[in-house]
């Protein structure tokens, strides 16, 4: 089933066109990598899909119930616990906010050492946390929410291989329980080996890829970060 898909989908403003006449489809359980360089619209195009901003022209179909969006961008207050902003972030995306016992219970079907890592973390201030700890922690809170789209704006830049590790994980786990996850980011390989199918959004367009295979033939290269230079040119 297609929860997600944008027709003609054009942004810009004061007549400089940011990105032009996008179309991409999504469907339940998938996983969808939006790859580009910095500045590329990755995020412009997560703003649009969410209704923060706009589009100029083309249309939006989102028949999710609910959709959670992870921005670049986390300053959680330093003194509460990750705890207590677990369950800040929980009352803002579910209809019924799961109870940390029950967020604990589904972490461990999905892995007991994440579980654990999880529960060390939501014991820390914020002030505390390192970037990687607060970042995988909200990453994997939203993909906890019963939700039917998850929208993850470079959920992995500037996180070490464990939390990078810990956040696919969750995110190939929610895709299984029937979510659609929605994952931008600027490391082909992690895309490529992680997603059912992806974009490369470069020169205001996108195009789409089965796989790594078919992007680096497209594009005349001998490995993926070359078919990346290559496409944003």
């Amino acid at each position: 089933m297609i929860i997600l898909e944008t027709q003609n989908l054009s942004f810009g403003h004061d007549s400089n066109t940011l990105i032009d006449s996008l179309a991409l489809h999504a469907k339940q359980g998938e996983a969808i990598g939006i790859l580009g360089c910095n500045g590329a619209g990755k995020t412009t195009l997560f703003d649009l899909i969410c209704g923060i901003k706009k589009p100029t022209n083309g249309t939006i179909f989102n028949a999710s119930q609910r959709t959670a969006y992870l921005t670049q961008i986390i300053t959680p207050p330093p003194l509460l616990r990750m705890h207590e902003i677990g369950r800040l972030i929980s009352s803002l995306n579910a209809n019924t906010p799961p109870s940390h016992a029950e967020i604990l219970s589904r972490l461990t079907q999905w892995s007991p050492s994440l579980s654990k890592r999880y529960t060390d973390i939501s014991q820390k201030k914020a002030s505390t946390c390192s970037y990687g700890e607060i970042r995988s922690f909200f990453t994997l809170t939203l993909l906890l929410q019963d939700t039917d789209l998850i929208i993850l704006d470079e959920p992995t830049a500037g996180v070490d291989p464990e939390f990078r590790h810990f956040i696919w994980v969750g995110i190939h786990n929610a895709c299984r329980e029937g979510a659609c996850v929605l994952v931008s980011s600027h490391y082909t390989e992690e895309i490529t080996a992680n997603c059912h199918r992806f974009y490369m959004l470069a020169n205001r367009r996108l195009e789409a890829f089965n796989s790594g295979e078919e992007f680096m033939a497209r594009h005349r290269a001998k490995s993926l970060d070359e078919a990346f230079i290559n496409a944003s040119l």
